[in-house]
């Protein structure tokens, strides 16, 4: 039998890996095999699944949908030659029209003969998605393939607000099977074998009409700053730095996240945010031996690299 792919669209900070993290640890014994793509030049996501009986490939600094697309191919070379799984999960950046990355499946034959596409799905930010989607094509391209939609967050919403946000969900969405969820907490089983692209299903969904390959384009002003650092991060003056990024960023501030070592504190600090709303908390022990390296990224509008590096590097000791 082919191996069933699931590719994780979705706009910067909707949940995508919240949602990976839970396929992974899923009972049932799928083994999986992962391929995560980020858009900054430093990798995170890959560090946040961690799940060491997963083969996870991360493919950073750029988009799979265009610049790193080569590196895809190259990379589903190497796991089938490696074998050992039974389903396969690209998560893709936050920027990604899934669209000429579902293609790949679709019209490679060499592919074709050990993989089958078998479901896209979208992860929305509950939060954010009425601002967000008139501004930034890329959430109009993954709702358009999608064939699965979560609607996240919900908590954030009031129940009227939750129905508006469905019903434009299901307007820019209309042929997708649609979830509400809190932190992406659903049994995660009802996301693979779906079938969803086989040419028979798409017959059935558009009279016969494959679905468009819609034109991409990042916008130019967004741009990723990766930070690390060896030396120990202050709590406090960390704590400040983001609330003034925030303040001086606003909405173009769309995403951020980071692994960081504290002072006087044994555990990693993970964190991550989408414009004012932030996150974070102290996790597992810093392994023996393990490098007490601190890591950031930060995607949004116009960020001036050289002042985020000059005051992050005030907070650390």
């Amino acid at each position: 039998m082919k191996i069933p792919v699931t590719v994780l669209t979705g706009y910067l900070g909707a949940g995508k890996t919240t949602l990976l993290r839970r396929m992974l640890t899923a009972p049932g014994g799928r083994r999986y095999a992962v391929i995560v793509n980020e858009f900054a030049e430093l990798g995170i996501d890959s560090e946040l699944i961690e799940n060491r009986d997963e083969q996870v490939i991360q493919l950073s600094n750029g988009c799979l949908c265009c610049s790193v697309r080569g590196d895809l191919l190259h990379s589903l070379e190497i796991l089938l030659e490696k074998g050992g799984f039974d389903a396969l999960v690209i998560e893709t950046t936050g920027l990604a029209n899934p669209a000429p990355i579902a293609q790949t499946f679709m019209l490679d034959d060499d592919l074709n003969d050990d993989l089958v596409l078998d479901s896209v799905v979208c992860v929305v930010d509950g939060a954010h998605i009425e601002s967000y989607w008139k501004r930034h094509p890329e959430i109009v391209q993954q709702l358009a393939f999608a064939d699965t939609v979560l609607l996240n967050k919900v908590e954030t919403l009031t129940g009227s607000q939750a129905d508006a946000v469905e019903g434009l969900l299901r307007r820019l969405s209309p042929q997708a099977e649609l979830f509400r969820t809190r932190h992406c907490d659903l049994d995660v089983s009802i996301l693979t074998g779906r079938g969803s692209f086989t040419l028979e299903t798409l017959r059935l969904e558009n009279g016969g009409q494959s679905k468009p390959i819609l034109l991409h384009r990042h916008d130019d002003e967004v741009v990723s700053v990766s930070l690390t650092t060896e030396k120990e991060v202050v709590p406090d003056r960390f704590m400040g730095f983001i609330q003034t990024l925030q303040r001086e960023y606003g909405e173009d501030l769309l995403r951020y996240k980071g692994i960081l070592a504290f002072t006087n504190e044994p555990r990693r600090f993970v964190f991550q945010g989408v414009q004012a709303m932030a996150d974070g908390d102290v996790q597992r022990l810093w392994a023996d031996g393990e490098p007490r390296v601190s890591k950031l990224v930060f995607i949004g509008r116009n960020l001036e690299s050289e002042a985020l590096r000059s005051s992050f590097e005030a907070c650390l000791r």
